[in-house]
């Protein structure tokens, strides 16, 4: 059955590592299969799906096996991939066994495999680089991403480090090593060194245009995939306004690009018990946006083109229903006015569907897109957007099971904060909303992503809402899949 997200059977999707050769994106992902209840990334191998479109992806199996539980690589975790020669191809990934012990610590280790077609992959057993323990801690090294300085005419590796005597909070850096040969790597000083975050998972850096960017992942400061941006590879790196490409639930976030276009491909963390109220677990679905460079060299995202064409069939919106409120219908845009929350409701089909509208808020302290929400606005979910502080963030109506006290429903959570984004500078707001079994992803403007989980409410309405003013919507279209 074709899917509009890909996630393979009995197992889920980690950290990314995607390589783009000749018209094909070879998704290599962390193939967590979850064995063990409430245990991540154990007995971890990478698996490989390839696509042409970054949304119809092909399963081709197991890539790189693990190695026994006497060896470095017990579990595979994230890497890159790189080509030298003509069908010679290397990829460096870590390798972690708690029971082997180096420097008298349990450590992380870079280990590497060769293919010539990027399907069959084998290990080199004699491979094993460590962190040298006196520029760099030996227990964070991992994510290794390897690529040619054309400038220096050599290799450069950039790992999730730690300078040795680092603080445990604030002392993670993005580490570099260098070779000439891919085998013999030195330990240089630090690519970036920020002082800000526990560790900087997944880093890569990519250049477009002018600039060069650096993306990394963090889960102390903020559970969320980072870039930076800078002219050369030396920095200085600047913070752009709006460093991030999507929510905290899409996590470890690394790009592929054909020369023209560039892609984002991450997972969409699943929730423990299948429930809106468990707590983010590790690994998920897999999603991909493409990025887009503005003129000033920030980044945007969008939805692929393959994307929006996956739901091709309309779903008649009818039945509009209106709460609290008095509303105007006029020229294709309905507009509501309330004093405290009012909406207007159509029906949603239960679940597979593209929701995309126009909206513009007007004069009001708070609006939004209501999803799977009923009549009396009771149930559901809430793109909720502060207009005078231009952040979004998801919320859910209720927000935990109501405790022994009628108070006792979370009131002091003003939404699910950490799928807060910061609004584009804008007036009006375009809105596309993909549903597919319990994932969601949003998109406003084309500019930004806001990706969630969905579990427990389907079907019922959708529309929009306002609290104390005015707000429109226009363009309302639903499409589902045919058959």
């Amino acid at each position: 059955m074709d899917k509009l997200f890909f996630k393979p059977d009995h197992a889920w999707v980690g950290d990314l590592i995607p390589y783009y050769e000749n018209g094909t994106y070879y998704a290599y992902y962390l193939h967590d299969p979850r064995i063990t209840p409430g245990e991540f990334a154990e007995q971890t191998t990478w698996h490989l799906a390839t696509t042409k479109d970054c949304r119809k992806f092909r399963y081709q199996g197991e890539a790189i096996a693990r190695g026994g539980d006497d060896r470095p690589n017990k579990n595979i975790y994230t890497g890159s991939v790189i080509k030298k020669g003509e069908n010679e191809y290397y990829a460096f990934y870590t390798a972690y066994n708690a029971d082997i012990r180096i420097h008298g610590k349990s450590v992380q280790s870079v280990m590497r495999a060769s293919s010539t077609d990027l399907i069959h992959w084998e290990t080199d057993e004699d491979f094993l680089f460590v962190a040298d323990d006196c520029m760099y801690e030996s227990f964070d090294w991992r994510d290794p991403f390897v690529f040619k300085n054309e400038e220096e005419g050599n290799y450069w590796m950039l790992l999730a480090a730690r300078k040795k005597g680092g603080g445990a909070h604030r002392g993670g850096c993005t580490a570099l090593c260098k070779s000439r040969d891919l085998v013999n790597w030195t330990c240089e000083e630090p690519f970036y060194a920020p002082e800000m975050y526990v560790t900087m998972e997944c880093p890569e850096v990519f250049r477009m245009g002018s600039w060069w960017y650096l993306v990394f992942s963090t889960f102390s400061d903020r559970f969320t995939t980072h870039y930076r941006m800078a002219k050369t590879l030396d920095g200085p790196w600047e913070i752009p306004k709006d460093d991030v490409f999507d929510t905290r639930a899409d996590y470890a976030i690394k790009t592929a690009s054909d020369g023209q276009r560039r892609f984002a491909f991450g997972w969409i963390a699943s929730k423990a018990g299948n429930s809106d109220y468990g707590p983010w677990e590790w690994g998920g679905t897999m999603v991909a946006h493409e990025i887009v460079q503005e003129e000033d060299g920030t980044l945007r995202v969008k939805p692929t083109e393959a994307m929006k064409d996956f739901y091709d069939q309309v779903w008649p919106v009818k039945d509009l229903c209106y709460y609290h409120c008095t509303a105007k219908e006029e020229a294709g845009e309905t507009t509501i006015q309330s004093e405290t929350l009012g909406a207007v409701l159509f029906p949603v089909p239960e679940q597979g569907f593209e929701l995309e509208l126009t909206m513009i808020p007007g004069k009001s302290a708070e609006a939004g897109v209501a999803l799977h929400t009923d009549t009396g606005m009771e149930n559901g979910y809430f793109l909720k957007m502060d207009l005078s502080g231009h952040t979004a963030a998801w919320d859910m109506w209720p927000r935990s099971v109501q405790g022994a006290y009628q108070w006792q429903i979370k009131g002091d959570v003003p939404c699910q904060v950490e799928t807060s984004r910061k609004l584009p500078a804008s007036d009006t707001y375009h809105i596309r909303i993909f549903r597919e079994d319990d994932l969601c992803v949003l998109y406003i403007n084309d500019c930004m992503a806001m990706s969630t989980r969905m579990y427990d409410h389907k079907g019922g309405y959708g529309g929009i809402y306002t609290v104390g003013g005015t707000a429109s919507v226009s363009g309302y279209q639903i499409k589902v899949k045919s058959i």
